[in-house]
């Protein structure tokens, strides 16, 4: 065969730059060459997945109160972490994107927590509706964007706080403690019940 030496020399420049599969020239069957390989890099233009990394806090485990001993996602597809609130004065506003009146609380809201801004943490726990896009159009709508706010779809927040109607809010103290403030029916001095609850 006058081109067996051209066949042997391709078999050879082939196995020499690593290819995967080569012609054994003689049975005219294929084999599996083994070689290590590194990751492939992804090409230029193809999209890489990244996962949401879980939420770290940095209060120690044994500090940090039952209460806040959760993690949930927040409108804007983050995650937000309970103990990050450990040892801090905090208000939750437990809030439904279809509630009028939460709507018009939202302005109050954000104002004391621009007011008390470095001593008392406030976070938005929107729930009562299964609709996050909802929940985002009602941060866009009010303006709150200023706060964090918590995506309480199936209603672990609410459950975990003992709270059963929107437009309330959870004063939390630095020991874990709660008292719970009905914003429905009222119109609370928010910077006031803080500033005395929390000794500001």
């Amino acid at each position: 065969m006058k081109y067996r030496p051209l066949m042997l020399l391709a078999i050879a420049v082939c196995v020499a730059a690593g290819c995967g599969e080569t012609a054994d020239p003689v049975a005219g069957s294929e084999r599996s060459t083994s070689r290590t390989t590194s990751p492939a890099a992804p090409l230029p233009n193809e999209p890489t997945q990244t996962a949401m990394p879980e939420p770290t806090s940095t209060a120690p485990a044994s500090a940090v109160p039952e209460v806040l001993d959760f993690t949930a996602a927040t409108v804007d597809g983050g995650r937000f972490a309970g103990a990050d609130l450990a040892g801090k004065p905090a208000v939750l506003w437990f809030r439904a994107p279809w509630c009028p009146i939460c709507k018009n609380a939202a302005g109050a809201v954000t104002a004391a927590a621009t007011e008390l801004d470095g001593d008392v943490e406030f976070v938005g726990v929107a729930g009562l509706s299964g609709s996050v896009e909802d929940m985002q159009a009602f941060v866009d709508d009010t303006g709150s964007e200023s706060i964090a706010h918590i995506a309480d779809v199936d209603g672990a927040v609410f459950t975990r706080f003992e709270v059963t109607q929107q437009d309330t809010f959870a004063f939390v103290g630095t020991d874990g403690a709660v008292e719970l403030v009905d914003g429905y029916a009222n119109d609370p001095d928010l910077v006031g019940i803080a500033r005395e609850r929390f000794g500001l």
